[in-house]
């Protein structure tokens, strides 16, 4: 296996000048520069498929993904720039573009960081106190297929910047509004029952990963509509809504009480703190954090579809001994006995025990989570490959017609009666699909598992699982985001664990082997995203 070192680029700038710039000065000339300038924010490093080092560009503050324009010749960066653990840090988020010269390897011609500053956000949801510069978090990016837009997901903001490319500037960023629920399981009580949900119960969209694609010369973008709440050491955005009655005095209307707060299995719900309140104070609606749904917006992100309570309808169904379940996890002893006492069965990997939640854990929280999200084109059909976080398995479904999209199959190969490391690939993180040897085929990043898996997928849109690959220890972080190298037929995958970017080859994609890595886990804080093309790895880590 092979280990290619990442050279010594974080330590500071005095040590790239004289370190990385004479070694590479006649093929890649300075790092930082006027033109590349280092604004204090994380870096995106570019190496070769190879392992060689290429250069490196200073983006904005802590950067979550990076990917490249169609042409290869510039890449953009989503720097999220999420406060510090205690909030007493909170950096400007931002968009960076990199304008990349594919004829000197890689050289980093010129970087420009897009700022929020001055911009109109009405209707976008902010922090109470803070201002948008500072509470914009970008997360995820998806360009169309002429490079000249982007659309980049604020998933704590439920919104979604509109990005000019040709411009270099953010042209617009539109709220993504509520949704009404029309069914809904909240109850924590009532098994796998998705019920009519009563009229005050709303969801943030808050979208994780989006995607694009064209019909008829037409742009259309889908997200997975995960829904996102922000926990700190001092302050969160989210309670359980008897909590806040009960600890925090706040009012609810008198339907909301009769609804939810007198209902033991349903006070529980987890709601968005600073949304439904009237104006002396009262909350009249509930806001919840996602929609257990994905969606299809226009280019200017009107809503033009959503899958609505379809996903919790499948599971509650097909599922029902697992509906809305997931493994969690416990280091303190008492739960330990509880768990020994009620024989459910769990684990221990180091302190903690890990075990399979009972149905309906999530059905207060956010369900099944869609998180993960890839298209696809076979032949003249488009199908969406939609991962749940949290239940696990992916939809698919067919999106030829963007404004009625149709159900194909949902896949699982979970055995949720198994220990949590006995049972399958968990919580896809990441998805790629990619054409090889003209056939197609979906890459999942299995967050939790630690695993890579491989499907093929067949001219329906039916995806039939080749392999799995274990890459690291469960719980690690080992498998979180991949990338499609065409020519080397290779994946490049982020592993938390080991701060590394592992390379799987899938020249056999129903054999895949870890054949190296790229390792700089003496100079990244953490790596966050990787993107690959034509021989051009690029990878987005926070500031060490």
């Amino acid at each position: 296996m092979k280990n290619y070192p990442c050279q010594n680029l974080l330590s500071g700038i005095i040590f790239c000048t004289l370190l990385i710039c004479t070694l590479f000065v006649v093929r890649v000339g300075s790092c930082s520069n006027l033109k590349n300038p280092d604004i204090g924010g994380g870096k995106i490093l570019l190496y070769s498929t190879s392992g060689d080092f290429k250069g490196f560009a200073n983006v904005g503050s802590l950067p979550d993904m990076v990917t490249f324009l169609p042409d290869g010749n510039c890449l953009i960066s989503a720097n999220e720039g999420e406060p510090n653990d205690n909030y007493s840090v909170d950096p400007k988020g931002s968009i960076s573009i990199v304008k990349l010269d594919r004829n000197l390897k890689g050289l980093v011609q010129e970087v420009k960081t897009l700022t929020f500053d001055h911009l109109q956000v009405p209707d976008v949801r902010i922090k109470p106190g803070s201002t948008p510069d500072v509470d914009l978090e970008p997360e995820y990016i998806a360009i169309n297929e002429d490079g000249s837009r982007a659309w980049v997901t604020l998933q704590e903001n439920n919104a979604i910047a509109i990005v000019d490319l040709k411009a270099k500037k953010i042209s617009n960023i539109k709220s993504l509004g509520y949704k009404k629920f029309e069914r809904i399981d909240i109850d924590s009580k009532d098994g796998a029952n998705v019920a009519s949900a009563p009229d005050n119960i709303m969801g943030l969209y808050q979208p994780d990963t989006i995607a694009t694609y064209r019909v008829d010369g037409v742009d259309y973008i889908v997200t997975a509509n995960e829904g996102d709440d922000r926990e700190y050491n001092d302050w969160e955005d989210y309670a359980k809504a008897i909590s806040l009655k009960e600890k925090k005095k706040c009012k609810f209307s008198t339907q909301l009480e009769q609804d939810i707060l007198n209902k033991k299995s349903k006070n529980k719900l987890r709601i968005l703190k600073d949304m439904g309140l009237d104006a002396n104070g009262v909350y009249t609606k509930l806001f919840l954090a996602g929609t257990r749904s994905f969606s299809i917006w226009d280019a200017d992100c009107n809503q033009v579809y959503d899958s609505g309570e379809a996903f919790e309808t499948y599971l509650a169904a097909n599922y029902p001994d697992s509906f809305n379940t997931r493994v969690d996890n416990t280091k303190k002893q008492k739960d330990i006995n509880k768990l020994k006492n009620d024989n459910i069965p769990y684990e221990k990997i180091g302190e903690k025990a890990y075990f399979w939640e009972g149905v309906d854990a999530r059905s207060q929280k956010k369900g099944c989570e869609p998180e993960a999200l890839a298209l696809a084109k076979i032949g003249s059909e488009t199908f969406a490959y939609i991962g749940l976080e949290k239940q696990g398995g992916f939809f698919i479904y067919n999106i030829t017609n963007p404004k009625n999209p149709m159900f194909v199959d949902y896949i699982n190969n979970i055995k949720y009666s198994s220990l949590p490391t006995q049972s399958g690939d968990l919580a896809p993180e990441g998805m790629s699909v990619f054409v090889q040897d003209k056939k197609h085929y979906l890459a999942i990043a299995n967050e939790l598992s630690g695993s890579i898996s491989i499907y093929r997928l067949l001219n329906t849109g039916i995806a039939k699982k080749l392999a799995s690959l274990n890459i690291g220890s469960f719980d690690a972080n080992a498998a979180e985001i991949l990338a499609y190298d065409s020519n080397g037929k290779q994946l490049f995958v982020t592993n938390g664990e080991t701060k590394t970017v592992d390379i799987i080859d899938i020249t056999s994609p129903d054999n895949p082997l870890k054949v190296g890595k790229i390792d700089f886990s003496e100079h990244a804080h953490s790596l966050q995203s990787v993107a690959v093309n034509n021989g051009l790895v690029a990878i987005a880590v926070k500031r060490k």
